[in-house]
C-alpha cells in the first residue's frame, strides 16, 4: 500500500513539473524573443549584474514580460498608423482648399466651373446640380447625362475636370457640386450668379435719354453706356434701323470710339453732316444679350427745343389777353 501511495505521488510530482514547464515555454520564448537591447540588459543582469536584495526568478521573468508587452503594444501602433496614415494620404483631394466658390458669367456667354481633384486613381468625378431638395445629375466621368445640350465636360489637363453652361440663362443661376466616389463623397460646391449687363444712351449730361433732335447739317452724337459686365467684350454694334453702322462706308462721315478702360464701358457714334435721311431709331446692342435705343430726329430750320419754347412763350400771352379781357367784360356788366 505504501509502496503503490509512492508511485502515485512521483506520477503527481511529474504531471506537476511537465505542467511548471509547460506554462513557463511560452515566457521563456518571449524572453528570447526580445530585441536585442533588452537581450542584452537580461544577459547582464545574468552573468555580470548584481541581483538586488530580494530580486527572484519570478521578477525577472515579469519584468521580461512586460517590457515584451511595451515592445509589442508600441509596434502595433506604429503599424496601424502607418497602415491609416497611408490610406488616408492616398485618398483624393481637391486642389483648391476652400469647399466652395463663387463664379459670376454674363449672361448667354461660355461659364466654366473648375473641380481640380489630386491623386483621383479609381475613383469618378461628377457634377451635380441641386435645385432646392431635388439633385440632378449632369455629368458622371466623361459623359454627360444632361437633356441639356448646353452642358458637357470639359477635362482639362493634368486634373480639372470642368464643367461648360454654354450660353448662360438666367436660369442656369444657382448651386452647382463637384463629388468624387470615395466613402462619404467628396464635394466641392460652386454657386454660379449669372449678371446681365445694362445698356443706356445717355445725354451730355450722363443722363437716359430717349429721343434727340439735330439740325441738318449738324455732327449726330450719340453715347452708349455698358455697366455690369465681368467678362470683357468687344462686339458693340450700332444700328441705324436694321442696318450695321460699325464698318459702313457707303455714306461716309460714321466713326465709332468704344473707350473700355474703366468698368463701364463707352462707345460713340459719330455721324457728320446729317440730313433728314438720318432720321430714325438707332440701337447699341452688346450681341443678342442687351440693347439700348434712342430717337432722333434731323429737322431743317429752328430747333425743335427752341420752336417748343416759342409756343409755351405765345400760348401764355394768349391766356393773359383772354383773362383781361374776361375781366373787363365782367366789369362793365357790374356797372
Amino acid at each position: 500500500m505504501e509502496a503503490s501511495n509512492k508511485i502515485m505521488e512521483k506520477d503527481v510530482g511529474l504531471c506537476a513539473m511537465l505542467t511548471l514547464v509547460l506554462l513557463l515555454a511560452p515566457a521563456t520564448a518571449a524572453v528570447l524573443a526580445l530585441p536585442s537591447e533588452v537581450g542584452a540588459a537580461g544577459s547582464k543582469a545574468q552573468y555580470g549584474g548584481v541581483v538586488e536584495s530580494g530580486q527572484t526568478a519570478a521578477d525577472d521573468t515579469r519584468a521580461s514580460l512586460s517590457s515584451l508587452w511595451s515592445y509589442s503594444t508600441v509596434t502595433e501602433d506604429r503599424y496601424d498608423h502607418t497602415l491609416h496614415g497611408d490610406q488616408h494620404e492616398l485618398l483624393p483631394y481637391f486642389q483648391d482648399h476652400t469647399n466652395a466658390s463663387n463664379i459670376t458669367a454674363q449672361l448667354g456667354s461660355t461659364a466654366y466651373l473648375n473641380c481640380r481633384v489630386n491623386r483621383l486613381r479609381d475613383k469618378t468625378v461628377s457634377w451635380m446640380r441641386r435645385d432646392g431638395d431635388q439633385i440632378k445629375l449632369l455629368t458622371w466621368g466623361l459623359h454627360t447625362y444632361s437633356n441639356d445640350a448646353r452642358y458637357s465636360l470639359n477635362f482639362e489637363h493634368p486634373n480639372n475636370w470642368k464643367l461648360q453652361i454654354k450660353y448662360t440663362q438666367r436660369r442656369d443661376q444657382g448651386s452647382y457640386e463637384c463629388q468624387v466616389s470615395t466613402h462619404p463623397p467628396k464635394v466641392l460646391s460652386v454657386n454660379l450668379n449669372i449678371v446681365a449687363p445694362v445698356v443706356d444712351i445717355i445725354d451730355d449730361r450722363g443722363s437716359s435719354v430717349s429721343e434727340k433732335f439735330y439740325k441738318t447739317g449738324s455732327t449726330i452724337e450719340l453715347k452708349c453706356t455698358i455697366s455690369q459686365m465681368p467678362q470683357a467684350q468687344t462686339f458693340i454694334l450700332w444700328r441705324h434701323g436694321d442696318h450695321m453702322l460699325n464698318y459702313d462706308t457707303s455714306r461716309g462721315g460714321i466713326s465709332v470710339k468704344t473707350d473700355m478702360s474703366s468698368s463701364v464701358i463707352v462707345s460713340t457714334l459719330f455721324i457728320a453732316n446729317a440730313t433728314p435721311k438720318d432720321s430714325g431709331n438707332y440701337t447699341c446692342s452688346l450681341g443678342d444679350v442687351a440693347t439700348g435705343s434712342v430717337l432722333v430726329h434731323v429737322l431743317n430750320g429752328e430747333h425743335p427745343q427752341a420752336m417748343h419754347g416759342s409756343s409755351r412763350k405765345d400760348l401764355c400771352s394768349l391766356t393773359l389777353v383772354l383773362l383781361l379781357s374776361s375781366l373787363t367784360t365782367l366789369i362793365n356788366l357790374l356797372r
